[in-house]
């Protein structure tokens, strides 16, 4: 692939994600303000900070990309794309939740 033909794929994913983000952020929010809520809900609920928890959702779908590259196959509906998708989103969220433990930690 061309250098400029990634990044033109690239910022597409990009907005793909920042798409998916808003959308199934909705969802998963709880209709709270805290964009960690759900992460940080169960955590409470099972005796873990909302980072192990977001570590957990993102190891599923690298479970996921793994099988892919190591097999070749596709398993479930959702393509490997969306899977990529979801990671890098979830990368996203646990560095929002560090910063923002960080950033509490300085108040």
């Amino acid at each position: 692939m061309k250098v400029k033909d990634f990044f033109k794929w690239s910022d597409k994913m990009q907005k793909e994600e920042n798409r998916l983000m808003k959308v199934k952020g909705e969802e998963y929010t709880v209709s709270d303000e805290d964009k960690f809520k759900n992460f940080k809900s169960i955590g409470e609920r099972m005796n873990l900070d909302a980072e192990q928890v977001c570590l957990i959702y993102l190891l599923k779908h690298m479970d996921s990309i793994r099988n892919y590259v190591l097999t070749g196959s596709e398993v479930s509906e959702e393509p490997i794309t969306g899977r990529i998708q979801d990671a890098r989103n979830y990368l996203l969220l646990l560095g929002g939740i560090i910063y923002e433990k960080k950033w509490e930690e300085k108040k």
